[in-house]
């Protein structure tokens, strides 16, 4: 008699659709931010759950603000308020 072992499939997740990414970031304060350049931080990645919801860069003394789609969210005076007003939409 022999017996077959079958591993498990991989876990892949699952894409992540615009209205989810837009629940995710509503219906949840964690949004983590990642700088990007290790010299000289002017740019920073928004997650929520490890799924890339939009980016901060500074330019010269102001921040845009950029959703995954590419959508600009305007620029604000400090990196806070950049990041806050991301939430806020």
């Amino acid at each position: 008699m022999s017996a077959t072992i079958t591993a498990p499939a991989p876990s892949v997740p699952a894409p992540v659709s615009a209205l989810k990414v837009h629940d995710i970031v509503h219906g949840a304060p964690h949004l983590e931010w990642t700088a990007v350049d290790s010299v000289k931080n002017t740019v920073w990645l928004g997650r929520v759950r490890g799924a890339f919801v939009g980016m901060v860069e500074q330019r010269g003394n102001e921040f845009a603000v950029t959703t995954r789609l590419g959508r600009s969210l305007g620029l604000f005076a400090t990196l806070d308020d950049a990041q806050a007003a991301f939430i806020k939409r």
